[in-house]
């Protein structure tokens, strides 16, 4: 009955792995498959010494495997674990730098606005003083004009 629950708790498990791990390591299976084959002939006669040593040391070389595959399984663990801490840790730096270039984004946006209002204002003047000037001019052309005569 033992040797039935390791069969069944191996395929349970077997199941339970990514098909990567399962695929790669078919041929640690086949070690098992001889404990099937052979479980009808089994039942029915009494063990000896050199079957309950063959049973254990299949059942060791059962739990060996799966101890490679559970330590497979957890340094498969450790790196997605590295792999998603590097990708959390990219993904900060990332909007961090996002972050900055909005800031810097709104500073330039900001230093900007005030040039081009700065600018609006010079050329207001400019304009200002230009109408001015041409106000004086004729003024300035009239005056000549109405005091001077010039045959």
């Amino acid at each position: 009955m033992a040797e039935i629950n390791v069969t069944v708790e191996m395929r349970e498990r077997m199941a339970d792995l990514p098909l990567s791990i399962a695929s790669n390591n078919r041929q640690d299976l086949e070690v098992l498959r001889p404990i099937e084959k052979s479980m009808p002939k089994l039942l029915g006669k009494r063990f000896g010494h050199d079957e309950w040593s063959a049973v254990c040391e299949r059942i060791q070389g059962a739990a060996e495997y799966i101890q490679e595959i559970e330590a497979g399984r957890h340094q498969q663990e450790l790196q997605a674990q590295k792999v998603f801490a590097n990708m959390r840790d990219e993904i900060a730096a990332a909007n961090a730098r996002a972050l900055a270039a909005e800031r810097m984004l709104q500073d330039v946006q900001q230093r900007a606005s005030a040039v081009v209002k700065t600018l609006e204002d010079k050329l207001q003047q400019a304009e200002e003083r230009a109408r001015d000037a041409e106000d004086w001019l004729v003024r300035i052309s009239e005056a000549v004009k109405s005091n001077l005569s010039f045959p």
